[in-house]
């Protein structure tokens, strides 16, 4: 009879926590979907062609990824990477080759093609801003990076990841959730996530369950690495505290490419 009255107790407190457990799926599910349905809009497709240089001669290449737009004028932001993989080559060889966007093209869900063009490079953080040379559909949504609508994000927290897929997918968009598992504070603030090792990262961004922006999936390199046994990269969340003054760069240049020709911010990573 002991044993029947402990099954039954046992039997008790383990539905019980399925159930708390469940719940807690459903809310997070339900406010998941509610960020996806906000900001899915913002994230299109980036496709540029490519111009390789060697000492072999020259040769073109095409790259795609998602990025996110953040003005109302077509100004977006993605990981440079995710179009130009020179980061990844060791710096001597990288002395031999130059690879550089010879076109830029915004890709939308109806698969409508507005040139843009590139503002500014940050080979530390990786970060690319690009403005597109048209006007954009008004009703997509562009992601605010004012202070209200930006936050840090904690040990943990979990995180909607929104990505766009290819031609294949009729350009659908897709989201997942992530837990922040790791904060790093220098050589600047990044954090690692529960997947930081997958590609679909790169590039896109990343809500907190309310809907604010936290930031967008970038690699970190670090080029003079010696060890054959440990990484020398790792794909990142750089937070949106480490892309607005970037934005804001890119923003100067662009209000002032009528006096002086537009530059790129090309800093050396740091080790």
């Amino acid at each position: 009879m002991k044993y029947i009255k402990f099954s039954k107790i046992y039997v008790f407190v383990l539905g019980a926590i399925f159930l708390v457990y469940n719940s807690f799926s459903d809310d997070l599910a339900e406010l998941g979907r509610k960020v996806f349905e906000q900001n899915s809009s913002s994230v299109i497709t980036v496709r540029a062609n490519l111009l390789i240089t060697t000492s072999d001669g020259e040769e073109e290449s095409v790259g795609q990824c998602t990025a996110v737009l953040v003005k109302p004028s077509g100004m977006a932001i993605l990981a440079l990477s995710a179009l130009d993989p020179s980061i990844l080559i060791d710096q001597e060889l990288r002395n031999t080759i130059n690879i550089r966007i010879a076109s830029i093209k915004m890709i939308f869900k109806d698969e409508k093609e507005i040139p843009a063009e590139v503002l500014l490079q940050d080979k530390e953080r990786d970060v690319m801003v690009i403005q597109a040379k048209e006007s954009i559909p008004e009703d997509l949504t562009k992601i605010s990076l004012e202070k209200e609508n930006i936050v840090v994000p904690q040990l943990f927290d979990p995180l909607v990841l929104v990505m766009q897929h290819g031609k294949v997918a009729r350009r659908s968009h897709s989201a997942t959730i992530l837990r922040v598992e790791s904060i790093i504070e220098k050589p600047f603030l990044f954090f690692t996530l529960s997947q930081s090792r997958s590609f679909d990262i790169l590039s896109s961004p990343f809500f907190s369950m309310d809907g604010k922006f936290v930031g967008i999936g970038t690699l970190r390199v670090v080029q003079e690495w010696k060890d054959e046994v440990e990484s020398n990269s790792l794909i990142i969340l750089l937070p949106a505290e480490q892309i607005i003054p970037l934005v804001k760069e890119a923003m100067s240049l662009k209000q002032g490419e009528e006096t002086k020709p537009t530059k790129t911010t090309d800093t050396k990573p740091t080790q």
